[in-house]
């Protein structure tokens, strides 16, 4: 269907991982790796929590590519133990920055488990 209204030839998918197979095991804020996407047209971050424990998740975003002076472009929010959610980010409803990242943390420490988060764009 996509390539009858020719979005196929003008629009790509791409993925990106910022935690894979990441285990927390404590209460400290974690940081994923810093991706980047300087002609962003939208982008679904999908968290996968695998841990024992719920997370609060934060995705943050910054001019530079680095973790300094970053600002949150999403309200924390909570993803229960062994459960799955995404949120996608437009420029027009969110804003845009290049350089995005996500940070997860616990109230209480996971005993097992790892939270994968993956970043989708569509890119012209």
């Amino acid at each position: 269907m996509l390539d009858a209204i020719g979005w196929a030839d003008k629009m790509a998918v791409k993925y990106q991982h910022l935690f894979i197979n990441y285990q927390i095991r404590d209460t400290a804020t974690h940081e994923s790796g810093v991706g980047e996407w300087p002609h962003l047209q939208a982008i679904t971050i999908y968290i996968e929590n695998g841990h024992d424990q719920d997370l609060t998740i934060t995705i943050r975003g910054n001019k530079e590519k680095t973790t300094n002076g970053s600002v949150e472009l999403v309200s924390a929010f909570t993803v229960s133990a062994n459960s799955v959610t995404f949120k996608t980010l437009h420029p027009r409803t969110t804003g845009w920055t290049p350089y995005m990242y996500v940070t997860a943390a616990a109230s209480t420490a996971p005993t097992k488990g790892e939270i994968n988060v993956t970043a989708i764009t569509i890119e012209r």
